[in-house]
């Protein structure tokens, strides 16, 4: 399924030309007008080496990846550059342009953004097949909650599509380094391959951008991690007890400061963290095996799932997803296609941590090699039918799959009457229709909400 903020229209993207300068001149302010950005959040940690105020502070920055009172100075942005390029190997080839935008009006602005950019009937396709899956509840409103959710985490952020730096203004002024360190990285990746073509010209499957834009956020973040802990004279390398508290503290921290993202539903808050966390970790793996070499690699060969940035060492393997036929539905003509994607490991950990447990998630998840889903529209009645399938490593966790979907099934309905259940198929039905979901080796098939 859509990373929740691939909805909004991925990465930082557009914010329509404001006459901004270039930053080899001055810092302008932008009109918070044109198209699309997500707003930035990350983290960060110790792991008993960095002292515990330090940490805080990097965990603050990550989360308000922006907040900064006022944009840098060209000097700023051109020490930051050079430490940035002598690290990666990327080179500045022409001038980082600056604009700033006051807190004022931002919730607004987003609105706008998803108006220009977001069709209706795309988010009612989104929110209608995150509901149907039980992600979310039944009344959400996934356009509001985006706008809310995006609204509270006002950041600075690098516009791929203008190939600038908007500031967002009115906020602390201690973590405007750390923040800066991050959308340069952007912007020096940009200008040697891309950003735009990188993450929306690539492969249009919800696992490959939600991979690709992993590998865009979780290098900035390991470089703006890295470039503060440098000057400490530590390094995020080879010291893995700081690297997985970082990745680790994230959800709880970012909680405590955003009561907008505490509230939201599970789903929602593992894929807006997802890119930085699990990020982080990948580009890691990746500067240890290929060192200097991996942050051009990551770039040139991005992986193409969300389980290859969860485990790096398939990435480097070359392993690819496997194809999964979805079921037949009977009177298939009656329908029309709504949204059609591909479930991930991440979307399935998710959804089993959500109904049975983080435990049994964790357990299952790394078994899944390949899925996809299609959610269908009854042309009369309006009735949703959703289609699904799923691959995994062996029988016994595709059995295993069997057990867990009980709960979920049982979990997501208000009414529910099961009239089988075993490792082989089950089926009933509830306020959501009826449902048949069979295993056939590895594989398993799902439908649900055709009529009792």
């Amino acid at each position: 399924m859509r990373d929740f903020r691939l909805l909004a229209g991925g990465m930082e993207a557009g914010i329509d030309e404001a006459g901004g300068r270039e930053a080899s001149g001055e810092s302008g302010r932008g009109s918070g007008k044109g198209g699309w950005m997500g707003a930035e959040t990350g983290y960060s940690d110790n792991g008993g080496i960095v002292n515990q105020r330090f940490l805080g502070k990097l965990l603050l920055a990550a989360y308000c990846t922006a907040m900064a009172a006022a944009p840098p100075s060209v000097e700023e942005i051109d020490a930051a550059v050079a430490a940035l390029s002598e690290k990666t190997g990327f080179v500045k080839k022409h001038p980082i342009r600056v604009e700033a935008i006051g807190r004022d009006g931002w919730k607004a602005w987003l609105d706008g953004q998803i108006r220009e950019n977001v069709k209706p009937e795309e988010i009612r396709a989104e929110e209608l097949t995150l509901k149907r899956f039980g992600l979310i509840p039944r009344d959400y409103d996934l356009r509001a909650a985006t706008i809310e959710l995006l609204g509270e985490q006002a950041a600075a952020v690098y516009d791929h599509r203008k190939k600038r730096m908007l500031f967002v203004e009115g906020a602390p002024e201690g973590m405007r380094d750390l923040v800066l360190v991050h959308e340069l990285a952007h912007a020096l990746a940009d200008q040697s391959y891309d950003l735009t073509r990188f993450l929306e010209k690539g492969p249009k499957t919800d696992e490959a951008q939600l991979a690709r834009m992993a590998v865009v956020e979780g290098q900035a973040t390991w470089l703006m991690y890295e470039t503060q802990l440098n000057r400490m004279g530590m390094s995020l390398s080879g010291n893995s007890q700081a690297l997985g508290m970082i990745a680790g503290a994230g959800s709880s921290l970012a909680a405590g400061m955003f009561p907008v993202f505490e509230k939201a539903p599970l789903y929602l808050r593992e894929t807006l963290l997802f890119p930085y966390t699990a990020g982080l970790l990948f580009q890691q793996a990746a500067l240890d095996r290929l060192g200097k070499k991996a942050f051009s690699e990551v770039l040139t060969r991005p992986p193409a799932t969300a389980r290859e940035i969860l485990h790096p060492e398939i990435w480097l393997s070359g392993w690819k997803a496997e194809a999964a036929a979805l079921p037949k539905l009977d009177r298939q003509g009656e329908y029309r296609a709504l949204n059609a994607g591909s479930v991930g490991e991440l979307d399935w950990r998710i959804l089993f941590e959500q109904y049975a447990g983080r435990e049994e998630a964790l357990a299952i998840a790394p078994g899944w090699r390949g899925g996809t889903f299609e959610l269908l529209e009854h042309k009369k009645d309006g009735r949703l039918v959703l289609r699904f399938a799923a691959t995994w490593a062996d029988e016994e966790t595709s059995k295993r799959f069997m057990r867990l979907y009980q709960k979920v099934m049982a979990g997501k309905w208000s009414r529910h009457e099961a009239r089988r259940a075993s490792e082989e198929a089950l089926t009933g039905e509830g306020d959501g229709g009826r449902y048949v979901i069979t295993r056939k080796g590895r594989a398993v098939y799902g439908m649900e909400g055709m009529k009792p």
